[in-house]
């Protein structure tokens, strides 16, 4: 029988006296695809974090985390920072939250391989440069001296799989490592974490609620709730019949919803009539002409009321871009907006603050959209500064307490953090 590159027994985490984790046991072998599923909250990400020693402070961690014989959960954080990016790679979920703002890309990708290696700068900024080409990121077409909010939210998540895999490790623990990324960049990630783990014979751990990836990914797969293994089996078995029950309720195939028919024409909400946004370049030589990025050319479409328009693309191609041009968050070089009817955004304060209130947005990176240090009630009563008369302290928890049901979270939630 072939020794796990990394066993995992009974682990078990509290936070408080809760219980987040009980007796999880899972045994990844050398060159095997084992995919966690569960929904949102079952403890998936914690299995990770707590298994790379990277478990909250007040968390009370029990069992055994092995690794080359070694107990992970008896070392130091000193011992693991060794550990962590040498042996056993991780791909976060928040791209933007993993990478730091103020340093390239090349440099945070050749500061794991210098943390793991004796290699000259020359020779590390190489092997990190060819990460990067294996992880889609090739210096030519996206220079190692870019920034992380240069790229695009796909381009940032490549940059952690970089980092990720530059040592080459024993085991790679992927959490949702395809959430940012479109259909085509996605199938080529994932078939490159597969190729590394079989070349390399490197165990990886796919964290996801996606059975789709699953089904042409995974060796065996393991189904979590409540912080509970609830069934370990293969691939073949978990599709079976006989594990029906235990998939039930996860991600399943889209189905494809009838187009609703309209009876007479609807008003249009949104337009965009030839839309263009420019990315001013970096200076030019004293005298020349600004230079700049065209991200958006001219660009029209219309959603009207009651309707779902789906703006699709590979990453980079600008959806993003219009996102916020559409939100008035990003100069429009050409073409115009109107919201409503109404240009947007006005140069008059107060049709805009009027216009403001008609329009949302769910950004990319949620946690990278909140403030560590406020409430969640605090959070989702920001918008409600647009109301002409401001609402009494009651009035404000009332309203945050009646949509939380609605994004299935619970009043009792208003009071923690993200």
């Amino acid at each position: 029988m072939t020794k796990p590159a990394l066993d995992i027994r009974d682990l078990s985490l509290r936070i408080d006296g809760a219980e987040i984790l009980s007796e999880v046991a899972l045994s990844l072998a050398p060159g095997e695809i084992t995919g966690l599923v569960g929904r949102s909250g079952s403890g998936k990400s914690m299995t990770a974090l707590a298994a790379m020693g990277l478990a909250p402070a007040r968390a009370e961690v029990f069992g055994e985390v092995l690794l080359n014989g070694e107990n992970l959960l008896e070392k130091s954080d000193a011992e693991m920072c060794a550990v962590r990016g040498g042996a056993i790679g991780m791909i976060f979920q928040e791209p933007m939250t993993a990478l730091n703002p103020l340093q390239t890309i090349g440099a945070q990708v050749a500061e794991t391989i210098f943390l793991h290696s004796d290699l000259p700068k020359a020779a590390a900024e190489k092997q990190a440069a060819e990460a990067l080409r294996r992880a889609g990121l090739p210096p030519e077409a996206v220079s190692p001296s870019r920034y992380p909010h240069e790229l695009s939210g796909g381009q940032r998540q490549r940059v952690v799989i970089a980092i990720a895999i530059a040592m080459q490790p024993k085991v790679l623990i992927a959490d949702e490592p395809t959430t940012a990324l479109d259909v085509t960049t996605q199938a080529e990630i994932l078939a490159l974490l597969k190729r590394l783990a079989r070349e390399d014979g490197m165990a990886l751990l796919m964290i996801t609620h996606d059975l789709a990836v699953m089904s042409s990914m995974a060796d065996r797969i393991a189904v979590m709730k409540d912080g509970r293994i609830l069934e370990t089996a293969s691939a073949d078995a978990f599709f079976s019949d006989s594990l029906h029950n235990a998939a039930n309720g996860l991600a399943a195939q889209p189905v494809r919803k009838k187009h609703r028919e309209t009876a007479a024409p609807v008003r249009v909400l949104l337009e965009a009539d030839h839309v263009s946004c420019d990315y001013a370049l970096r200076e030019k030589p004293m005298f020349s002409p600004a230079a700049a990025f065209r991200a958006v050319d001219s660009v029209s479409f219309t959603v009207r009321e009651g309707e779902n328009v789906a703006l699709v693309g590979e990453s980079g191609s600008g959806k993003s871009t219009l996102g916020r041009a559409l939100l008035g968050l990003h100069a429009v070089s050409g073409g115009r907006v109107r919201l409503d009817g109404e240009v947007f955004p006005s140069t008059d304060r107060k049709t805009l603050r009027r216009l403001r209130r008609k329009v949302q947005i769910v950004f990319q990176d949620p946690y990278s959209s909140f403030n560590p240090r406020q409430t969640v009630g605090r959070i989702i009563a920001e918008p409600f500064h647009l109301f002409d008369a401001p609402l009494d302290r009651t009035e404000t928890e009332t309203r945050v307490a009646d949509v939380l049901p609605a994004v299935g979270l619970s009043p009792n939630d208003m009071a923690k953090r993200p």
